[in-house]
């Protein structure tokens, strides 16, 4: 079996670069780069918390009045802290 023929046959049937995809315009290029630079920037420039989806000052000042509370309980019981 002629090893060569079998390959030239193969690369008869590959399909052409233009056929695989084809390119993007150039504004969805650039407005591509220009959001990803953005989303880089954005995420460089953050600080991360995490108590940022924490509720409210009030909230949580209740929250923690209440365990408090529940310490002092506790502890006029005669539980260990």
């Amino acid at each position: 079996m002629n090893v060569r023929l079998v390959h030239a046959a193969l690369w008869r049937e590959t399909a052409e670069p233009h056929e695989r995809r084809r390119g993007l315009p150039w504004y969805l290029r650039r407005l591509y780069a220009v959001m990803f630079i953005l989303a880089v920037v954005y995420l460089l420039t953050q600080t991360f918390d995490w108590q940022e989806y924490e509720d409210s000052a009030p909230v949580k000042q209740r929250r923690e009045q209440a365990r408090q509370q529940q310490r002092a309980a506790l502890y006029a019981q005669g539980a260990q802290p």
